[in-house]
């Protein structure tokens, strides 16, 4: 069993009473086991974000078969970069996403612009076929029995008959934007539409525009993961006569430089990408599936989708009173930008919205899902949770829920009792029974004497955002910038209506909201008065932001790395 709580995890619950996930180690390995509802499967791997935090991550099983098919080589870990399958297809709208943005792709042109041939459905050859539609599952592009071409073919040769394309039919309109039918080839076209506008080849692309800035050590069909990455990397098996066989990844296919992609027998695979032209093979690098990334990774990304609202907004939905799509029994109800969208139900996240991509192949089955914040409905924060199951031996049968299975399921309620189990751990340090007055004298008299600053945070055990902070302030690089820099008390306001003389005796009339921060001096004077409410809603903020708050108000003589 491999658990961890990565660096942001780790600092809180070393500073604070570590939240015991043993149960959640113990479900884990349950599922791989075969205990409960579900096969017996080779591994699994779930990470959990409450906001931008992470505060679970974990796996069970193994990610390495010996030859044998029965000893475990190498326990599966959540940090091991696996094949994340259909989840690639959410990456890609998120890398799409700053060439829409800053205008070079319009959602709603002609996808043939950007393609330089013309993409039309022969059965309705006058409706073009948009940037929109493919993201979407609308655009009348169907998957032929090969949906990828081995180099040195040309990507265009798939479109040269009908067999990549809807027909029409005569109960209901089958043409572009107007029936949804999910495509793995949308998405090479997607990465052609990537490679015209951009003149990169789609893996460079996406290194560059998504997966570097975000700092993941990621990419499609293992172009530019790092090499210690791509060793220690997950093979994907199945069970075959009761032995565990690779599907994909060992290895040889791990470390080939270049890196691995469907190609003719005998071809010069470097010399093909040498003189390789942007468009010619977008469908190299599986844009549909290829992408290699951990539990964590998907999980960050999964979270990028909360501030890439263009992704999220739904483009398609289900409507039953006039069909308008296939939705596999339920599976699909709602589609945005590159990302399926579900409603919970029950006591499966209540009414919460759900936006995220699954991901099926090889035996894999795995999720990236964002389930926003419902204030009112005591859930304040928004959660993320990704996992992977690896080794299926057949298809999971469905959950209560129908876009999840039953295993999908079991791992989205641990993922919440994995968030909620931190969140019980936070720090709690704001005492009802403490002396205000006097630790407030203790910490000003400190910063008088030393030439630091005071840090006075008012707030509330029962505020998240105020236990957010405390957590926080437990994290480096923030905790050694705090210690070098400050002298820190904390002071229970209770719900805004305790201990108000100290807000006022630094000329603060009403407490806006909590956590309040106020920063003073070693000469008795406020320096933050213009942002003495901006952490209130530091749950939500990243470390950086939090970090660098705190960094303007240093000490210019004070060491802070």
């Amino acid at each position: 069993m491999r658990s961890i709580a990565a660096a942001a995890a780790l600092a809180f619950l070393a500073t604070s009473a570590a939240a015991d996930f043993r149960a959640i180690d113990r479900d884990l390995q349950k599922i791989v086991d075969g205990r409960g509802k579900g096969d017996p499967v080779a591994g699994a791997a779930l990470a959990v974000f409450r906001g931008d935090r992470l505060v679970y991550a974990g796996a069970s099983g193994c990610a390495e078969f010996a030859d044998d098919g029965k000893s475990c080589v190498r326990a599966l870990a959540p940090e091991m970069k696996l094949r994340a399958a259909s989840i690639s297809k959410m990456a890609l709208a998120l890398g799409l996403s700053p060439l829409i943005e800053s205008g070079r792709i319009d959602l709603d042109a002609d996808a043939s612009i950007y393609l330089g041939w013309p993409l039309r459905n022969p059965s309705f050859p006058d409706r073009p076929i948009t940037v929109r539609q493919l993201l979407s599952h609308t655009s009348s592009i169907r998957d032929p029995e090969e949906y990828w071409v081995d180099a040195p073919g040309r990507f265009q040769s798939l479109f040269a008959g009908r067999a990549a394309y809807a027909v029409s039919d005569p109960a209901g309109d089958r043409g572009p934007g107007a029936w949804f039918e999910y495509a793995n080839l949308n998405y090479g076209v997607l990465a052609g539409v990537i490679e015209g506008v951009t003149g990169e080849r789609f893996d460079r692309y996406m290194s560059r525009a998504l997966l570097e800035p975000m700092g993941l050590d990621a990419g499609y069909n293992w172009s530019g993961v790092s090499a210690e990455a791509r060793a220690a990397g997950a093979v994907l098996h199945r069970r075959t006569a009761g032995l565990w066989r690779a599907t994909v990844d060992d290895a040889a296919m791990r470390l080939a430089e270049p890196p691995p992609f469907r190609a003719a027998e005998g071809l010069d695979r470097a010399a093909y990408l040498s003189a390789y032209r942007p468009g010619d093979n977008p469908t190299l690098f599986s844009p549909q599936g290829g992408l290699r990334a951990s539990v964590i990774d998907l999980g960050r990304l999964a979270a990028r989708l909360k501030t890439s609202p263009a992704v999220t907004a739904a483009q398609w939905r289900y409507d039953p009173a006039r069909p308008n799509g296939a939705t596999d029994d339920g599976y699909f109800a709602a589609f945005g930008l590159g990302a399926q969208i579900a409603r919970g139900g029950g006591d499966f996240f209540r009414s919460r919205t759900i936006i995220g991509h699954p991901g099926e192949a090889y035996g894999l089955y795995g999720g990236a899902w964002l389930v926003e914040a419902a204030p009112g409905a005591g859930f304040p924060d928004d959660l993320v949770i990704a996992f992977a199951v690896t080794g299926t031996e057949r298809k999971p049968a469905k959950g209560e829920h129908p876009t999840f299975t039953v295993t999908e399921e079991r791992l989205m309620r641990l993922g919440m009792v994995a968030a909620y189990k931190a969140d019980a751990a936070s720090p709690a340090p704001f005492d009802e029974g403490a002396d205000a007055r006097a630790d407030v004298e203790a910490v000003l008299t400190q910063a008088s004497a030393d030439g630091k600053s005071a840090l006075l945070i008012l707030g509330g055990n029962w505020c998240h955002d105020s236990r957010a902070l405390a957590a926080r302030l437990g994290e480096e690089p923030l905790k050694s910038l705090v210690a070098a820099n400050f002298h820190t008390v904390f002071v229970d306001v209770g719900r805004r209506d305790r201990n108000l003389w100290l807000p006022r005796r630094f000329g603060i009339g009403t407490l806006a909201g909590t956590p309040t921060v106020l920063i003073v001096g070693p000469g008795g004077q406020l320096l933050n008065r213009e942002t003495v409410f901006g952490l209130t809603t530091a749950d939500s903020l990243s470390a950086e932001a939090v970090t660098d708050y705190f960094r303007r108000y240093a000490a210019p003589f004070a060491a802070t790395d």
